[in-house]
């Protein structure tokens, strides 16, 4: 290699390297998440109370929640006017079931406005949520939200089975009974 080449060569590798180092230290200097956001998503939900100028955002994680599995409820409280988030406040909720059973969770740490709660809906159906904001003794809100829960799926190995017994079974027992059939009467090979 001619000192021109390797010159040229060790140009486009430090050119190549400054780049890299450039792209890495502006994608990792850009915000992940913003720390402090308001919900969103497609489960998003909200209520509002003019009167008191508080607006509740309610969503949850997986969007389609599935009985005896883990749900992420998270609940934003903003000041209606200005979208900053009310903070100092204690948080209830009540979970209630489509067969009335209801779960209570009282004071709920709260952290600049948003809290959260990992629930697992123990029955499929429709669940109400109702959230208590309370503020030195008094009552700031109180909101409702809805939930759809669907039933957990069966596990694939019982899928399988089920297969087997439904369908292989009956036909094994069925070829069975032809054979022994077709034996007794001496007309086993067709000629």
């Amino acid at each position: 290699m001619t000192s021109k080449n390797l010159n040229i060569s060790t140009r486009v590798m430090t050119l190549s390297i400054t780049s890299i180092f450039v792209i890495l230290v502006i994608g990792n200097t850009s915000p992940k998440a913003t720390v402090y956001a308001h919900l969103s998503g497609p489960t998003l939900q909200q209520w509002v109370d003019k009167e008191t100028g508080i607006k509740i955002q309610f969503a949850y994680k997986p969007e389609k929640p599935i009985a005896d599995s883990p749900t992420e409820l998270s609940f934003s409280v903003q000041n209606l006017t200005t979208g900053q988030h009310i903070k100092n406040f204690r948080a209830s909720a009540v979970i209630i079931n489509d067969f009335q059973r209801a779960f209570k969770f009282l004071n709920i740490p709260v952290v600049n406005g948003d809290f959260s709660l990992k629930y697992s809906f123990p029955d499929s159906g429709h669940n109400q949520i109702l959230v208590s904001i309370n503020k030195d003794s008094f009552g700031l809100a109180l909101a409702s939200f809805r939930v759809s829960v669907s039933a957990p799926f069966p596990p694939p190995d019982i899928v399988a089975k089920s297969i087997i017994v439904g369908v292989v079974m009956p036909a094994a027992i069925m070829t069975a009974i032809l054979v022994l059939i077709k034996k007794k009467s001496g007309q086993l090979f067709i000629k």
